[in-house]
């Protein structure tokens, strides 16, 4: 009786582990939001590994230990290059940064210095309210002495800024914004972003706000393009394809998964720097005291 109750108990394992693979494994199968909530937890899967090999562990199961093992080559297959630092910062010619200074912001300021502290050439901000707008400028406007602001979305620049305008993500009201920077290997276009919302049963209007902005940035014939900001996706939801060929800064040289929010344990990324025509040699993520967001920064190679 105990024997047959050991050995059921190893057979559930080899099963759990087994629904792990296929869920690693088939998980764009997924439809709808279920999907997409799916697709941004995956590398949270992870953690369900080790809890699997421990168990058969204990239970002395080689051939419960070997299926446990299955898993963890799919997990490490889909993951384990992210882990791997890929920084390069021999040289860059362009430091950006991006951050949702938060709404609901009591201390603006001290996130801006957090940011500025990195010092980008360019900064791109969202949920630019009345009072973060202000601390914006009383912060920026020395050293970043171009700028631009369409709705709750702002660029600030230490180089100039030209062929600036909003760009329509569809949602009714502005929350993106495109301008032109010069380097010394030629100009590059930057495109600031906040996209809308997505919820675990709502995401059409994110995905609608992602199709909008992917395609404004496939119809500009501009050599070297940027897209910086809160895009409200992960790069493993189904969604983040649509902005290819554009490349995940923090995907090309980062340290692990770059998690943005919330900012006191983050658990995803929806803050994003994607680039088209460079490449980017170092991105990492600092804090930004009273942001529920953290801040991305990249050094980008425009040669």
């Amino acid at each position: 009786m105990v024997i047959g109750r050991w050995r059921k108990g190893s057979a559930l394992i080899a099963v759990a582990a087994v629904g792990l693979s296929g869920v690693l494994a088939l998980h764009r199968l997924v439809p709808g939001a279920a999907g997409t909530a799916l697709d941004s937890g995956l590398p949270w899967l992870g953690l369900l590994v080790p809890a699997l090999l421990g168990v058969a562990a204990l239970r002395r199961s080689t051939r419960t230990f070997v299926v446990c093992l299955l898993p963890a080559v799919f997990w490490a297959a889909m993951f384990g290059p992210v882990l791997v630092p890929r920084s390069s910062a021999d040289h860059h010619d362009l430091r950006v940064a991006t951050l949702n200074l938060g709404a609901a912001n009591a201390s603006p300021e001290l996130a801006l210095r957090a940011v500025v502290a990195a010092g980008p050439d360019v900064l791109i901000l969202q949920e630019l309210t009345d009072r973060n707008l202000a601390a914006a400028q009383r912060e920026l406007d020395g050293d970043w002495a171009y700028h631009e602001v369409t709705g709750t979305v702002g660029l600030w620049s230490t180089l100039p800024l030209s062929e600036t305008g909003p760009v329509d993500i569809g949602i009714g009201w502005t929350r993106a914004l495109r301008a032109t920077v010069p380097t010394p290997d030629g100009p590059v276009r930057v495109y600031a972003a906040h996209l809308a919302s997505a919820r675990p049963a709502a995401t059409a209007e994110r995905d609608q706000t992602i199709a909008a902005l992917a395609a404004a940035v496939a119809a500009d014939e501009s050599p070297r393009v940027l897209v910086a900001g809160d895009l409200n996706t992960t790069t493993t939801d189904r969604q983040f394809d649509t902005f290819a060929p554009l490349r995940d800064t923090q995907q090309e040289a980062g340290a692990g998964f770059g998690f943005t929010w919330p900012s006191d344990l983050p658990v995803l990324r929806p803050d994003h720097i994607l680039q088209r025509g460079m490449s980017t040699q170092r991105s990492w993520v600092l804090r930004a005291p009273g942001s529920d967001h953290r801040a991305v920064v990249a050094e980008l190679d425009t040669a």
